[in-house]
């Protein structure tokens, strides 16, 4: 069973507006809405990838409570600590005339130390039944920076591989958490490093980096560049297939779901690695964030 962590998710809409500019009026033609945050678009691609899922987070209002409702609706099981407001709305629109994205994101509920706590109770339930477990996305408003950290240094006491997918300094507090793999973009990497990063050379001297402080697997996305997985003992560079891009929102979210099935599966280095690839190139094609086909997967 995969374990994903959405402690902050989002109602995700995306408006498709061609010629957008500030200050105008738009009729909306073509629309998605989704259950977002970054773990649950892993957790809806790792279901349609036939994994057995489990989702735990925070939820509030009638927009968190649509949210978890939505999960279920396409086979992920959850467990949702009630907040108080209203899980957030993150909105995006899509200008494929003038080819920019334009995100506006709300914030989301408070978490209290009592909400925290309850939360780790569930954690604690769920994690002896877990294969895998992935950490993905932001931290609500109330948690420390280093909860991650704790949630993965939970699971290896039990032997569960944790996959970490974050940014600033929860990546940076995660880290110390030694998870097995460990997946920044290369904005995040660059970040991390705390320099820029000129060519593949220097990219996956960063990566490196990150290996010493006890991480297995560093997998850094790179668009269409493909993606850089560095191990102790090899360099792997996977490159997508030259495609007709309709949405990039949540590829990186399928890779990691792509990983964390590949895990279950017992799959080695390269072939982790081309699931992986095939799940963020299959997300593309979709308006749908983190959505894949297993037709399109076994293509790519």
């Amino acid at each position: 069973m995969i374990t994903s962590v959405v402690l902050s998710p989002a109602v995700d809409k995306i408006y498709y507006i061609e010629n957008f500019r500030a200050g105008g009026l738009y009729r909306i033609k073509s629309g998605v809405k989704s259950a977002g945050g970054k773990g649950a678009n892993v957790a809806r691609v790792a279901s349609i990838l036939g994994e057995r899922v489990i989702s735990l987070g925070f939820k509030a209002g009638q927009a968190g409570d649509w949210l978890e409702a939505e999960l279920r609706r396409i086979g992920v099981d959850t467990r949702f600590v009630s907040a108080e407001g209203e899980t957030r709305t993150n909105i995006n629109i899509i200008d494929r005339f003038a080819g920019t994205e334009t995100e506006i994101l709300e914030e989301g509920p408070w978490i209290s130390g009592q909400q925290e706590e309850a939360f780790l109770e569930i954690f604690g339930q769920v994690l002896p039944q877990t294969e895998v477990l992935v950490c993905s996305g932001g931290l609500p408003r109330g948690m420390s920076a280093d909860f991650y950290k704790k949630l993965i240094e939970m699971a290896a006491s039990l032997g569960v591989p944790a996959i970490l997918d974050t940014s600033n300094e929860m990546l940076t507090e995660g880290i110390k958490g030694k998870p097995c793999m460990v997946k920044p973009n290369r904005r995040e990497l660059e970040r991390y490093a705390g320099r820029k990063l000129a060519g593949l050379g220097e990219m996956v001297e960063a990566c490196a980096g990150i290996l010493g402080a006890g991480v297995k697997y560093v997998v850094t996305s790179m668009g269409a560049d493909g993606a850089l997985m560095v191990t102790e003992n090899r360099v792997l560079h996977a490159k997508p297939p030259r495609l007709e891009v309709v949405n990039t929102i949540g590829s990186g979210d399928s890779m990691v779901a792509g990983f964390a099935s590949a895990i279950v599966k017992g799959m080695n280095d390269e072939d982790m690695l081309r699931l992986a690839m095939a799940c963020g190139a299959a997300n593309t094609q979709f308006k749908e964030v983190g959505m894949v086909s297993l037709e399109l997967v076994d293509k790519f």
